[in-house]
């Protein structure tokens, strides 16, 4: 059996777990990348899949050397969000943020974003990258974790999950988890309009859960549709004219005609939160650590912001000589991340369920929401503020990559 030493041992080899290597730089620690996808399983294209990035989460890839090109993003100036059946709606402008980006965020590609983090982290030669499958095994001791594959043994001080959860650690690793299942499937596809339509992102509820149309390419939208199991199998069957048929009777106001689709694909949707005691050497980012309905997108930005913080914390340990899996660090790591993390998820599940009840006095409360919420810039700014990712919580502010202490308490 071969074996490595590792300090860092990040789990994972998709954008959270490349952010994260970019973020570490050229880090005094001894950093391994092991790619936990089967090797004899096909790779899926993601032609059609898509990262809402809030203009916070661009500026941090920014910082850490990732440019994508504007030509290869859709910018979100405008948000609108509405709900079926009843008139009302909110619109959050980009000029609430008075950023000079003029953008809320923008829309890219998943091939496009991996390959723009892909170029930085292969001019970094401090980093080893491994294909090696799932986990088989994992084992604890008091200054290390023994990680094993078929012919391979590594020794870390650290092992950073950063898989999305598809690696196999959770059968291994005594976690902790929160979760439920939505009942609900998303179905994904991107459509054109026969009017082009620049710049805004809507978000309409239905009884079934959201209807997303996010800007994409060249005058394109990727949607997501929430709909029950046996609905979205139904809609999965329909010939591309029915589904644009199906989909236009439920198409938001303001949304012109879709004349064409790609191919759809579809998943179900469900809600898991997993995390580690601070003794396991163990630290969990993006959606290794949350799982979170795509409502307003927030899944890699969240991701985003965990290993920033994480890296800085081990970049820290790095320059005075501590332990990387040491429980100190894990656990400023966890309270750092805390309450950035419970308030996204709180948003988002309150959002999909209450918007998702049919009741009528909820649905003319919502509308009444709607309309006050309008009326309010106060409250538009600091909604746009947060889902923009530049105005976080108190406690959960992003550290400084270029020295400043990430413990502050």
């Amino acid at each position: 059996m071969h074996s490595l030493t590792a300090d860092i041992t990040i789990l994972g080899n998709g954008p959270v777990a490349h952010s994260l290597a970019l973020a570490l730089g050229e880090i005094a620690f001894k950093v391994l990348i092991a790619d936990t996808f089967p090797l004899q399983q096909a790779r899926p294209a993601n032609h059609d899949r898509t990262v809402a990035l809030a203009l916070g989460s661009r500026r941090l890839l920014r910082h850490l050397g990732v440019e994508i090109p504007l030509r290869d993003a859709a910018a979100i100036e405008t948000v609108q969000i509405t709900q079926q059946g009843l008139t009302g709606q909110v619109r959050l402008e980009h000029q609430l943020l008075d950023a000079p980006e003029q953008r809320l965020g923008e829309v890219t590609g998943l091939n496009t974003l991996q390959a723009a983090l892909a170029l930085p982290l292969a001019q970094n030669p401090s980093i080893r990258q491994l294909a090696t499958g799932p986990l088989e095994s994992l084992q604890w001791f008091p200054d290390r974790l023994q990680l094993d594959w078929p012919g391979l043994r590594v020794e870390t001080a650290l092992a950073v999950v950063a898989d999305g959860g598809h690696g196999g650690l959770a059968r291994l690793a005594p976690l902790q988890r929160l979760g439920w299942d939505h009942n609900r499937h998303a179905i994904v596809a991107t459509v054109t309009p026969r009017e082009p339509l620049s710049g805004i992102a809507f978000e309409h509820f239905q009884e079934s859960g959201p209807l997303a149309f996010l800007p994409f390419g060249q005058q394109q939208f990727s949607i997501v549709w929430s709909l029950r199991p046996g609905a979205a199998s139904q809609v999965m069957d329909l010939h591309d004219a029915a589904f644009l048929d199906a989909l236009n009777r439920q198409r938001p106001p303001h949304l012109p005609p879709l004349r064409d689709t790609s191919p759809r694909s579809v998943y179900p949707l469900f809600f898991q939160r997993l995390w580690a005691e601070p003794s396991q050497r163990l630290a969990l980012v993006g959606n290794a650590a949350q799982t979170l309905h795509p409502l307003a997108g927030q899944g890699y930005n969240l991701g985003l912001r965990d290993v920033i913080t994480l890296a800085a914390l081990l970049r820290e340990a790095a320059a005075t000589g501590q332990d990387p899996g040491s429980r100190r660090l894990l656990e400023d790591y966890s309270r750092i991340r805390r309450r950035d993390r419970l308030e996204t998820i709180a948003f988002t599940e309150a959002m999909n369920r209450l918007f998702s009840n049919p009741r009528f006095p909820l649905r003319l409360a919502r509308a009444a929401a709607l309309a006050l919420l309008e009326q309010s810039t106060f409250a538009k700014r600091e909604l746009a503020a947060r889902l923009a990712g530049i105005r976080l919580p108190a406690g959960s502010v992003i550290p400084d990559l270029q020295g400043t202490p990430a413990h502050v308490r």
